[in-house]
């Protein structure tokens, strides 16, 4: 039976072949993926709004009428009344027949002078770009957890190939083994035990290899089902042991700018809420009257006094409740990162104790199998031996694999 050592070796070089990288993978999942696609049409829609916020005040022409007529036994009497507006230019008219009639025609602007310094396009143009930006950290959110999803199932991936290559290069020497002990037992060289437990490795080997390609092709297909991405038979894989500090320390960024921008959006309201009451609407406009041959002027004015204020009373508790919020959050990002720190340092020290336990274990079978070469020891007290040394072997394996998707994912989490 070949050394395990140099059955890795190999495994190990074989596994580094040409092939999609993780750092590939997730740049294809960026520009193809589905959140991907996602943030394109929420930048779609993000143009349509605002779009619509540019042309508020000239977005199409307004268009008024009514009319009436009145008929009894003394008079008949039609009147009708008709505006129209874009923006500040206006139209005002009036037909109104009794006998001999009277028509009137106003052409003019007029404008409610509180809009020049602070009006509603203002306002909801401070609050399109504060939630734009909000928007936008949704969909770089969406993105992140796509992208840990595709780390953790690549994850899954390269154990589930490294577990069956590693199986699969075994088959022939346990097929060997099979053989040997079925002619030893035959020949009175060997016991029975031996021989069937032989039969029971190489059986449940297969089966496991048999499992491992089902496994495999479900991994791979989820691959395009959940991410929209197909990834290549031969993977190009490297390991990573080192945790970049300044990684940690982005942790949490996103979750801060989101409640500043919480804070910021009620100031605005509370802004305009503040403004809109403590100003009257105040509208002031010329006008050319057709029927007189001259011009006039017209002033409106609307203010109630002595109002309370609950709106912006309301909008500064809020913001005092987002402002605790924001502190507490603080306060859970550190003590997240620190967990970060903790769960890395634990991986460390778990892969430091399987890269001694590998050592111990394969120097246990290899004592193990002098002996059962010498007839010192029993088939099956050398395979347990040797399977201990195989099972620790995948572990420490997965255990590498897993300090990297933890790396990966501390590079894209924010």
């Amino acid at each position: 039976m070949k050394k395990l050592g140099i059955l890795v070796g190999a495994l190990i070089i074989c596994f580094q072949s040409y092939g999609s990288t993780l750092d590939q993978l997730i740049v294809q999942l960026q520009r193809d993926g589905y959140s991907a696609k996602y943030r394109t049409l929420e930048q779609k829609q993000l143009s349509i709004e605002n779009k619509k916020i540019e042309r508020i005040d000239r977005d199409g022409i307004d268009i008024d009428g009514s009319g009436s007529v009145t008929d009894d036994v003394n008079e008949r009497r039609t009147t009708g009344d008709i505006s129209a507006s874009y923006d500040f230019f206006k139209y005002e008219g009036r037909y109104d027949v009794e006998y001999n009639g009277e028509n009137k025609q106003l052409f003019g602007v007029e404008k409610n002078l509180k809009d020049i310094f602070y009006g509603e396009k203002k306002y909801n143009q401070n609050l399109f770009t504060i939630d734009e930006i909000i928007r936008l950290n949704s969909e770089d959110e969406r993105m992140e957890e796509e992208i840990l999803s595709l780390v953790d199932l690549y994850k899954t991936l390269m154990d589930t190939r490294l577990e069956l290559k590693l199986k699969k290069g075994l088959l022939p020497s346990l097929e060997a083994d099979a053989a040997k002990l079925k002619i030893k037992f035959n020949t009175g060289q060997s016991s029975e035990l031996d021989y069937k437990y032989s039969k029971m490795r190489l059986k449940n080997l297969n089966n496991d290899i048999e499992q491992l390609n089902l496994d495999l092709v479900q991994i791979e297909k989820t691959f395009e089902t959940n991410f929209n991405l197909k990834i290549d038979s031969k993977i190009d894989y490297t390991k990573l042991e080192k945790l970049n500090i300044d990684d940690i320390n982005k942790i949490g960024d996103r979750s801060i700018e989101n409640i500043d921008l919480a804070i910021d959006l009620v100031d605005e309201n509370k802004k305009y809420s503040t403004y809109d009451n403590k100003w009257a609407n105040l509208s002031a406009g010329t006008f050319y009257d057709v029927k007189n041959n001259g011009w006039l002027m017209r002033i409106s004015f609307d203010k109630t006094l002595f109002e309370y204020d609950d709106t912006s009373a309301t909008y500064e508790v809020e913001k005092e409740r987002l402002q605790m919020e924001k502190q507490k959050l603080i306060k859970n990002i550190k003590n997240q990162k620190d967990e970060y720190f903790n769960q890395y340092n634990s991986l460390l020290k778990e892969i430091t104790n399987l890269r001694l336990q590998d050592e111990v274990d394969e120097m246990t079978y290899k004592i193990y199998k002098l002996n059962y070469e010498q007839g010192n020891e029993t088939y099956i007290n050398y395979i347990e031996k040797y399977e201990d040394y195989i099972i620790n072997s995948i572990a420490l394996e997965k255990k590498e694999n897993e300090l990297t998707a933890f790396i990966y994912e501390i590079q894209y989490r924010r």
